[in-house]
């Protein structure tokens, strides 16, 4: 008995929203016309700001390049710096223009 009460309800609630009465939309050329305020909410009036990385994020790559390549970590200098440059720990290749002869191709 009381599913089929429940059943009557919810089908008599759309009836019951539209025997509302209609507002009648105010016209255009009407500068009285009564017009609900706007209400405006910026969109970083929720805004948190976010926290500081306890490390910048060059200096974070820096060491996950040394970790990749097998370096030590930690001997890095106090501010971050390498002790010693990448360049100068691999070696340089050599121009190859000192090793063979362009024969005919310079004139």
């Amino acid at each position: 008995m009381k599913f089929s009460h429940l059943l009557l309800f919810a089908a008599g609630v759309p009836l019951l929203a539209s025997a509302q009465t209609e507002r009648p939309m105010p016209a255009a050329a009407d500068a009285n016309a009564l017009v609900t305020p706007l209400q405006y909410q910026s969109v970083f009036a929720d805004y948190v700001k976010a926290k500081e990385a306890p490390q910048s994020p060059d200096k974070v790559w820096v060491r996950a390049n040394r970790a990749v390549l097998g370096q030590d970590v930690e001997a890095s200098a106090p501010s971050g710096q390498p002790t010693s440059s990448a360049s100068e720990k691999t070696a340089k290749p050599e121009p190859m223009h000192g090793k063979h002869e362009h024969k005919g191709a310079h004139q």
